[in-house]
């Protein structure tokens, strides 16, 4: 637990390093890459995600971007969900693989992470009047997902073969997939979301002992600077 709390910890101080209204170069995918894993098992679709990897943060860095990232200026956002063909398997004659949100939380846009013939940063999935879904060439793909107000998101979406309009093809099962985020809260320090006693007894028990994962500052002492940030963060909740 000490590991996952420093972890973050680390991550707070990091953020708080980053001048305000900065000018990022790229925008930060957020971590490591969390695959949504895609495979044809007969004539069904079958997802899964990868759970060694937490949970996706939405985090607003303060950065202003330019071009067509701009969209994410004012937002909180992460890319690192990326969707993976698993093995080897092929797709029906004259299908085609097709991605479509069925649904989601109110605020979650979602951007083109790029392919072959969509540029990065177009509105997809139903942003900005978007069409809900788009034609997959099964080459690892990293949307952007973005939100300018706190809370978590959710957002459920279907695989599935069709053909060169998004018909899907009779005799194939979809898949059905749901991607989740949460807002990057300093003080959620178990990594689940959610602010409580739990995360409180977790960096109690750290600054007991003056494990470096209580620095909460990142200045490389365990002292009451760290308890009173933490405290102020914990009160405020996420």
């Amino acid at each position: 637990m000490a590991l996952v709390l420093n972890t973050r910890l680390v991550l707070a101080a990091l953020m708080a390093a980053i001048s305000p209204a900065a000018l990022g170069v790229d925008p930060h995918m957020g971590g490591e890459m969390k695959h949504v894993m895609v495979w044809r098992d007969a004539s069904s679709l079958e997802t899964m995600i990868d759970d060694t990897i937490p949970l996706p943060i939405l985090t607003d860095y303060d950065e202003t971007y330019t071009g067509a990232a701009s969209v994410l200026n004012g937002t909180w956002y992460n890319s690192q969900y990326g969707w993976v063909v698993e093995g080897f398997w092929e797709v029906p004659p004259g299908a085609s693989i097709w991605i479509e949100r069925l649904s989601g939380t109110p605020g979650l846009a979602s951007y083109s992470g790029g392919t072959m013939t969509t540029p990065a940063f177009t509105p997809i999935f139903g942003t900005a009047g978007s069409s809900a879904r788009i034609m997959w060439d099964g080459r690892m793909l990293h949307n952007w997902y973005a939100a300018v107000e706190p809370g978590a998101y959710e957002a459920t979406y279907t695989v599935y073969f069709g053909d060169s309009q998004g018909t899907p093809l009779n005799g194939y099962a979809p898949a059905i997939v749901t991607l989740d985020w949460y807002l990057y809260c300093p003080a959620d320090a178990n990594l689940d979301g959610f602010v409580n006693a739990l995360d409180y007894d977790l960096f109690a028990s750290a600054f007991e002992i003056a494990d470096l994962a209580a620095d909460f500052n990142g200045d490389g002492f365990v002292n009451a600077i760290d308890y009173d940030a933490f405290a102020e963060h914990f009160e405020a909740g996420c």
